[in-house]
């Protein structure tokens, strides 16, 4: 009976020693993917309001019909070389101009207020669509002009910087998890050295 306990206490001191390990193993790679995890989410933090103009763009140009389906109201940007008081922009229809405005410039003109949060790039001049009902508008500006959907470009700006925010959390989160296995680890790989091998005990009782 008295090898059988040894026996047992040597396999029991083993099993520790090797969750140890393993904890260690696990804990540092919690820690590296909560590590990326956070950085992912920091990048997509900091990409957040640089829109994809020329991508999402559903109508260029500088004079030209524009059909509006009033599905969304439109942005409008021009390249960040045009000078805002310099600029501008009337949307027409058989009833005549329409009462769309462009933003007001800041107090040196050159750039549209607010310009600090447009894309790299680009200067957001206004919004179409508000008061405009759906039909074909004769646009007519000074510079090249790009339109974007707003409704849409916002809710993709929205998704992108709650994902950003989520993956920060989660891997703050996974990091905290992967420094608690490490203590955990280390702490059990200091406590239990490599087990020594049990002398088993023979006792012979006498007849």
């Amino acid at each position: 009976m008295i090898g059988v306990t040894v026996n047992r206490v040597f396999l029991i001191g083993i099993t520790m020693h090797i969750a140890g390990k393993v904890f260690l193993g696990l804990g540092a790679v919690t820690l590296v993917i909560g590590m990326v995890m956070a950085g992912m989410g920091g990048n997509a933090l900091e990409d957040v309001g640089d829109v994809d103009v020329e991508g999402k763009t559903e109508w260029s140009g500088q004079v030209g019909t524009f059909s509006y389906d009033k599905k969304d109201q439109m942005m409008v940007f021009v390249s960040d070389t045009v000078r805002c008081d310099d600029f501008i922009i009337t949307f027409s229809n058989e009833s005549g101009d329409t009462p769309t405005e462009m933003d007001p410039c800041t107090e040196d003109g050159s750039a549209p207020e607010g310009h600090e949060d447009d894309p790299r790039g680009w200067f957001h001049m206004g919004t179409f669509g508000w008061y405009e009902s759906q039909g074909d508008y004769n646009v007519n500006a000074s510079h090249e002009v790009r339109l974007l959907p707003m409704w849409e470009v916002l809710g993709e700006e929205f998704g992108e910087a709650a994902g950003g925010f989520m993956g920060i959390v989660g891997g703050i989160g996974l990091s905290g998890c992967g420094v608690c296995f490490l203590l955990l680890g280390g702490i059990l790989a200091l406590v239990l050295k490599d087990p020594k091998e049990a002398t088993q005990i023979q006792q012979y009782s006498k007849d």
